[in-house]
């Protein structure tokens, strides 16, 4: 399982030819833009650089944000940040400041991207999901300003030759062990209070590596990714090699954003004027990647090697998240509301959620949505209007065919 806060993924590491910079030493590519004029739309508004506090290794999740970086950059492999000009993807012209992409995950040893803003004043936002941006608000309190993701893209998944699920609410009744990092947590208890998991059937030592659900054949349930683990267990990883079936979480009523991308209270005042002209740049580089993702994917798997860090990501398995993304339509136009919004009922579902199951403690009297999100900055005309995945999974349980 890619868990984004505590362990990386095994995966087989590709550099492709045609990417310059396959190195792990610092490099300034070929056609660098990593300096920048003084003139732009976010120049004066804007710090000079702006910098982004990924959760984890690059990966074609974080597609936006890579969008909004020129090729050719700065990498910095010892700190694991790539520096470019920062471009308007509704133009493709520079903004007149920079933007540098700070890994998350192990390479910050797994500080969450909420801590870092606090810990570096010269971070502007941070990206995670709704329900660790609840969590940390107690001690570093963030407010969300847009989503590039509209649905959870966590999933449960089994071997369909084993388990006859339709879907989650079957894995309670099955009596299969479910591997969980630790036995708590809100997604388990919210679980085990609808009657679709019991605690004894969660085995809380799982580390991530895919070792224990080959060597049980398959009769475990695991977590991972709907953007990973179907692609890697059917093509990549030797051992299993077979379809896998999974449901997306956010099905079961559990549905955080899992790219809130957020600023600290005094940035949201300090940055307004900036905020007001990027925020609607990410909600288009996340359509404009997803409309063709070639550039940033040969990026991130760029920088994903440089890196040598959170297991391996290669070519194959950014072309198989980005088609899922749109698929499952993780990335998709809210039910209600703009592109990249932020949906407040549902965040304060979540909020009750966590509470219900007391995950989370210490915060404000009079907390809410619109305490941790706010939709100021949207630009309500931006909207995605095509599709180009291959396929279109509607009925919530897939089995990814090799």
């Amino acid at each position: 399982m890619k868990n984004k806060s505590m362990l990386a993924l095994l995966g087989a590491s590709v550099c492709f030819a045609a990417i310059a910079g396959c190195s792990s030493s610092s490099s300034t590519a070929a056609g660098s833009t990593s300096s920048t004029t003084a003139t732009g739309e976010l120049s004066g508004i804007c710090p000079a650089t702006v910098e982004i506090q990924q959760n984890w290794t690059p990966e074609a999740e974080q597609g936006a944000y890579y969008e909004l970086a020129a090729s050719g950059g700065t990498i910095d492999s010892s700190q694991k940040t790539y520096t470019a000009s920062l471009l308007d993807p509704a133009t493709g012209k520079a903004t007149g400041v920079n933007v540098e992409l700070l890994a998350g995950g192990p390479a910050t040893g797994y500080s969450n991207p909420e801590q870092l803003l606090y810990e570096n004043q010269s971070i502007l936002l941070g990206v995670d999901a709704t329900d660790t941006q609840i969590q940390s608000y107690s001690k570093t309190p963030t407010v969300g300003v847009v989503t590039p993701m509209n649905l959870y893209d966590n999933v449960y998944f089994w071997n369909p030759a084993k388990h006859n699920f339709k879907g989650i609410a079957n894995i309670g009744s099955s009596g299969a062990t479910l591997l969980s990092y630790g036995t708590g947590g809100a997604l388990n208890l919210y679980l085990e209070a609808k009657g679709e998991l019991h605690s004894s059937q969660i085995d809380g030592s799982y580390n991530g590596s895919p070792a224990d659900f080959v060597a049980s054949g398959g009769s475990l349930i695991s977590g991972g990714y709907a953007t990973y683990e179907p692609f890697y267990y059917s093509h990549q990883l030797a051992a299993w090699d077979k379809p896998i079936a999974y449901q997306l979480i956010e099905t079961t009523g559990y549905n955080p954003y899992s790219n809130t991308t957020f600023v600290t209270p005094e940035n949201l005042k300090k940055y307004s004027k900036c905020l007001s002209k990027l925020v609607p740049m990410i909600q288009q580089a996340q359509i404009s990647y997803l409309k063709s993702p070639s550039r940033a994917n040969q990026l991130i798997v760029q920088l994903a090697t440089a890196y040598k860090v959170g297991g391996g990501y290669n070519m194959a398995v950014a072309q198989y998240a980005d088609q899922t993304m749109l698929a499952d339509k993780i990335v998709s136009n809210p039910s209600n509301g703009a592109f990249g919004s932020f949906d407040m009922a549902r965040v304060n579902k979540l909020i009750g959620l966590l509470k219900a199951t007391k995950s989370v403690t210490g915060l404000p009297s009079g907390f809410s949505a619109s305490t941790l999100e706010t939709n100021r900055f949207i630009d309500p005309g931006i909207s995605m209007t095509f599709y180009t995945g291959p396929y279109n999974n509607t009925s919530g349980v897939i089995t990814e065919k090799s």
